[in-house]
């Protein structure tokens, strides 16, 4: 008899399962690409295992024995566990349900939250987001003690050991308001200097980001008159004033608002 697993040979398994479909030597070994005599040699470690003959000659064919048939469904489920710990059980997108924690960029939302709703819906109607901001000085703490389950946002937010992929990559342009003193002409780099500017700093209320960072190593500055936490309101700022962005280029081109856009005199 069988007394401990670590005596069971998986081939065992499949060659169990191989004999009482075929109930053939012959065909089972063919089924299995083993030569007759190897799988005769499985037969005789199975008896020995399991303390039974488990298949008798029956005229031409074989039979199997009542042990053998009590084995038959347990062997089965064994091979079919075996095959979902290899490939992994069935996902269906369709059952799930439940609720993922999503932190998103002020820009990612805009941008990508819309479609994600929609794909869920068709997809995968059980799913609710929860959607928070990105605070970029806690993402990767609360990533770690799972309070967000993913993130969308820049790579600099995110410390490195997570798993990550890249949706796409983005660039800056300038933007001003369509009937802006500077929209009828080349920007130079004077010009962009001269007006001032809004920047979008989410979490700290920053005075500098990327541009003027950029700037700097023009030996320029900017002059930014204000700061704001978010990309949408940047649009109607901009169609109110005489203020001057640098945003997303996505972000431009889907908005409505009547914006002229160009390339800033630095690259961003």
């Amino acid at each position: 008899m069988l007394r401990d697993v670590a005596q069971l040979d998986i081939r065992m398994l499949f060659a169990f399962d191989a004999l009482i479909t075929e109930l053939s030597v012959t065909r089972a070994a063919e089924r299995l690409g083993l030569t007759q005599q190897g799988l005769s040699g499985q037969l005789a470690r199975m008896r020995e295992a399991f303390g039974d003959p488990l298949f008798v000659r029956d005229g031409a064919g074989m039979s199997p024995t009542p042990r053998a048939e009590v084995l038959h469904p347990l062997v089965q489920q064994a091979l079919a566990s075996l095959d979902t710990l290899v490939h992994g059980p069935a996902f269906d997108v369709n059952a799930l349900e439940g609720v993922i924690t999503l932190a998103a960029t002020d820009y990612a939302m805009q941008l990508l939250l819309p479609n994600l709703l929609q794909m869920l819906h068709s997809e995968a109607p059980g799913v609710k987001l929860a959607v928070r901001p990105v605070n970029s000085a806690t993402l990767s703490a609360d990533m770690r003690e799972r309070v967000i389950d993913l993130a969308l946002a820049v790579p600099q937010f995110i410390s490195t050991g997570f798993h990550s992929v890249e949706l796409f990559p983005e660039i800056y342009v300038g933007a001003v308001r369509h009937d802006h003193p500077l929209a009828s002409e080349a920007m130079t780099l004077d010009a962009f200097c001269a007006f001032p500017h809004v920047l979008v700093s989410p979490n700290r209320g920053d005075f500098q980001g990327p541009t003027d960072e950029a700037l700097a190593k023009h030996g320029r500055k900017r002059d930014v008159a204000l700061v704001v936490p978010s990309f949408s309101v940047v649009g109607a700022i901009l169609e109110a004033t005489d203020l001057i962005a640098v945003l997303p280029r996505r972000l431009v081109l889907q908005s409505r608002r009547k914006l002229h856009v160009f390339a800033p005199p630095v690259s961003v």
